[in-house]
């Protein structure tokens, strides 16, 4: 038996909601999967589905002016990405890679507009969303503000502790706003400690 989108919403996130929005979700809903490598999301495209991570691992970034790329966020199982031409009704500031297989459920947002109109529930659990990304901005600020990168790379192994075995050492280095070879180092010294 094929899992419809409404399956995959209500075991992930954990909310009910009736017949309407379920059929609504499984007919204008889709699942897709992307390769690792796969950039979901492109600088300049403009993008008009959130993507729901059923499994795999995304990571957004920017490229400098020297062309290095600075890695802005990673996403993994259970979260969403694609919000920011939602949010601004622009095009793409950043990209959105695969790290690994991702396997998604893809919400046009003219879908979720229509949802969040319809349904209490899923109007909260939106806004629920946006407050979370606000925190964990406001987080990621103070800790580049404010820590060393010592104190940068342990918060992010408190805060994503499946994702340091799962990403490479760069992207979290270029996360966290340290060099590789300053991330070696550190990883060293704190090795018995994380």
């Amino acid at each position: 038996m094929k899992i419809q989108p409404s399956d995959y919403m209500k075991k992930c996130l954990r909310i009910c909601f009736d017949a309407q929005v379920a059929s609504m979700l499984d007919t204008y809903a889709c699942i897709v999967t992307f390769e690792k490598g796969t950039h979901v999301i492109r600088v300049g495209e403009v993008v008009s589905s959130f993507y729901f991570i059923i499994y795999g691992i995304v990571r957004g970034y920017y490229i400098d002016d020297e062309g290095h790329e600075v890695t802005k966020c990673f996403e993994a199982e259970n979260c969403f990405f694609g919000s920011e031409c939602y949010r601004t009704n622009q095009s793409a500031s950043f990209y959105v890679e695969c790290l690994e297989e991702c396997k998604c459920l893809r919400l046009p947002y003219s879908l979720v507009k229509k949802l969040i109109s319809l349904d209490q529930q899923v109007g909260n659990y939106i806004q629920n969303l946006y407050l979370e990304e606000v925190g964990k901005l406001e987080h990621r600020t103070r800790d580049l503000l404010l820590m060393t990168a010592e104190e940068r790379y342990i918060s992010f192994c408190k805060d994503y502790p499946s994702l340091q075995r799962r990403v490479q050492l760069r992207y979290i280095a270029s996360y966290i706003g340290i060099q590789p070879a300053s991330m070696s180092r550190i990883r060293k010294k704190l090795k018995n400690q994380i």
